[in-house]
């Protein structure tokens, strides 16, 4: 190591100190911080939660935000396990808040643990599904890993309580009426057909979905408002989904998100993909152990199956299983200076 480079890693001199590790799942991006976020080892994704964003916000903004991120940017805070064996825990952030449960960030993450040795497979050269858990603030998420010579090639993931909710009648400016679907998945979500918004899914044409979906987001909670949710309390909607038809020769549906950050899922979104399964089952159009593939906004696609759930807040749900690869592209730290008036992250 040259003595620029000792003189510019030498920690002391900075205020923030985080170690990351990045990865893309299905063109996605996940940050998972393996050190510096101050999370003791074994703590509860709930309690881990909490601290942060009462505490120590700034390990998401330095995170996630510019000039080291951006608004698609997602990170994970890793809660090693206090005991040999036991399993990793996580906190997840994004833009705007601290989601309890991201689909394309667990897929990252473990992708991570397993390509970095923290979680072993029986034997390092192995070949063949791995399972093992990972503790997160929706509960423990199980997963089966795909390993090919000791190397990750998909993570599928199990989440319990997917639902659809209902269907609402919307009336846009200057386009009128659309049905809108409303689901679950840790998130909740609202899928309407791009055609309301008068483009297509495509790259070249994200700007058009993230404004249109904000008009979206506005009706949606001026209706919900004024509606309630027959005498509960309305959800906060905050991912509009635009569906269309897929374009990839495997899928059957094709989707993107759009957060209440701006921010946009390049990959199909793992919850969102539970969630359409569970608007599609209870329509009818899905059956239950039947296959569903569903494509993202670059083309990259997750399989997906759903099986029978439980009952919640008198809801049917699903059991949704996700499978989709990631892949790790940097080891790095992040550093905060305390001159820098920016150092803590910004969105422009």
């Amino acid at each position: 190591m040259s003595n620029s480079l000792q003189r510019l890693t030498y920690r002391d001199s900075y205020q923030r100190v985080l170690d990351v590790v990045d990865s893309h799942t299905c063109g996605q991006p996940t940050r998972v911080i393996l050190a510096g976020h101050g999370l003791e080892a074994g703590m509860s994704p709930l309690v881990a939660r909490d601290m942060l964003r009462n505490e120590r916000d700034w390990v998401r903004t330095v995170s996630v935000m510019e000039p080291r991120g951006h608004r698609s940017m997602f990170s994970v805070a890793l809660i090693h396990p206090d005991r040999p064996g036991g399993e990793f825990g996580v906190v997840f952030m994004d833009a705007a808040a601290y989601p309890d449960m991201c689909g394309h960030a667990t897929i990252g993450t473990a992708t991570t643990l397993l390509e970095l040795g923290l979680v072993q497979p029986p034997t390092p050269d192995f070949t063949g599904m791995f399972e093992f858990g990972l503790q997160t603030p929706a509960g423990r998420v199980p997963l089966r890993a795909r390993l090919e010579a000791g190397h990750c090639k998909s993570v599928a993931f199990v989440f319990e309580g997917a639902y659809f909710l209902k269907t609402v009648d919307l009336n846009l400016p200057d386009i009128g009426a659309v049905a809108v679907d409303l689901a679950y998945a840790g998130q909740w979500y609202a899928f309407l057909p791009v055609s309301a918004a008068r483009t297509t899914i495509d790259v070249t044409k994200i700007k058009e979905l993230i404004a249109a979906a904000s008009v979206v987001r506005d009706a949606l909670a001026a209706r919900l408002c004024d509606t309630g949710t027959d005498g509960q309390i309305a959800p906060v909607i905050g991912n509009i989904v635009w569906t269309d038809a897929p374009s990839h020769p495997q899928a059957q549906h094709r989707n993107a998100p759009i957060s209440a950050a701006g921010s946009f899922d390049r990959s199909p979104c793992g919850t969102a993909t539970c969630a359409r399964m569970a608007t599609l089952v209870a329509k009818g159009k899905l059956g239950f152990g039947e296959r569903f593939v569903n494509e993202g906004l670059v083309g990259t696609i997750y399989h997906g199956v759903a099986r029978p759930g439980a009952s919640k807040a008198g809801q049917p749900t699903i059991v949704a299983e996700v499978e989709g690869s990631a892949w790790v592209t940097a080891v790095s730290t992040l550093l905060v200076d305390p001159s820098d008036p920016l150092g803590n992250g910004y969105l422009a």
